[in-house]
């Protein structure tokens, strides 16, 4: 049988699946107002590039002064990523909006680390449990409280919120409601980059921008190295916030890829460095490593969905953590800095009922 080709990637500064800790949700009562989009769109990105390949947008509406999806779609996903803001408060964030949707959709919540240098986490998420959580009614608000001892005093964060609808209609987002974090700092360049694969094998380049005070326009760059780069696109600068480029060759080796920001006096920013590489996955049996490990492990598994699991045990069968992969990956970094030395078990749940298990050997 002819195994198909996949392409593995793994983003070198982009987001990781797994943060240290598991998050804990339970419903809250003192959501305060943070942003009310009366003015402006307050710096949120729609789409968010970290959410499903798929996503419609939102769109700010200032007659509405909210952000609303009205795409027309039946079936859909939509996503909302915000600004930078900055943990005030350890293990915890508070986090509401108000909202209008059709019976039955559905939200997830997941609080991304704003760092700018590899890599770049989910710190927390309401999707330690089902994937999404249903919406208690066609307009409303929430509020839930999310513990995780990656929310730690200081780090830079990012909130995103995603909804899954099965009914046509509109969803209105409004009201933003935080505590335990604090205005971010200044938006920069760039704030996140990531790759994907079209259906074609080629391969698609996303990248999310701040402000774009004198930015003429963004040249997307190729290598076989890692080390040598050469051009291969430009999109002019527009203030849209997300770029995307496809890269039209299907990669027969591996591929780096980074985007140039290039300014109208001259001066110029790289982001950080995405590695693609080829890689048959059919059938794909679990690998970890390094063995042993000191720091972080790296995973090899099979491509993840939006169900697919990780959990850590002892040797005694106790579990020590467990996290949501990203979806559509085939390669994980595990932090285990936090653990003592000696024997642990990986499992690894794909949500489609295979569970592989291996060892992992702390040092």
């Amino acid at each position: 049988m002819k195994k198909s080709l996949l392409i593995a990637i793994m983003i070198t500064a982009g987001i990781t699946a797994l943060a240290q800790y598991s998050t804990t949700v339970t419903n809250a009562n003192n959501c305060i107002l943070f942003k009310t989009f009366t003015t402006s769109d307050e710096g949120f990105s729609s789409p968010s590039i970290y959410s499903n390949a798929e996503d419609v947008s939102f769109f700010w509406n200032s007659a509405a002064g909210s952000e609303i999806e009205n795409s027309g779609l039946v079936v859909r996903y939509s996503s909302l990523i915000s600004p930078v803001y900055v943990q005030t408060t350890a293990g915890q964030a508070t986090v509401g909006f108000k909202y209008t949707a059709p019976v039955g959709t559905q939200y997830r919540i997941r609080i991304i680390s704003g760092a700018t240098t590899p890599p770049i986490e989910v710190l927390a998420t309401t999707a330690n449990g089902p994937v999404y959580t249903i919406l208690p009614g066609t307009s409303g608000n929430i509020c839930v409280q999310l513990n995780d001892l990656d929310l730690t005093v200081g780090r830079s964060v990012r909130f995103e919120f995603t909804f899954s609808a099965s009914q046509s209609g509109i969803i209105v987002f409004d009201d933003l409601a935080l505590n335990n974090v604090a205005a971010g700092p200044l938006p920069i360049t760039f704030q996140g980059f990531v790759a994907r694969k079209n259906n074609d094998g080629t391969i698609k380049l996303l990248w999310e921008v701040g402000t774009e005070i004198n930015v003429k326009g963004y040249y997307v760059e190729s290598s076989t190295n890692g080390t040598e780069f050469t051009n291969f696109g430009y999109i002019s600068a527009s203030g849209k916030g997300v770029y995307s480029f496809d890269y039209m060759n299907k990669p027969t080796q591996t591929m780096f890829f980074r985007v140039k920001s290039v300014d109208f006096d001259g001066s110029s920013k790289n982001t950080a460095i995405i590695k693609v590489y080829t890689k048959d996955q059919a059938n794909a049996a679990l690998q970890i490593y390094p063995v042993p490990a000191r720091d972080m492990v790296t995973i090899q598994h099979s491509k993840s969905s939006e169900r697919s699991i990780f959990t850590l045990v002892s040797p005694e069968g106790k579990v020590l953590k467990q996290v949501i992969a990203m979806p559509n990956t085939l390669q994980t970094q595990l932090y285990i800095n936090n653990l003592q030395n000696g024997l642990y078990i990986l499992k690894y749940d794909d949500g489609q009922g295979d569970v592989q298990s291996l060892k992992i050997i702390k040092n």
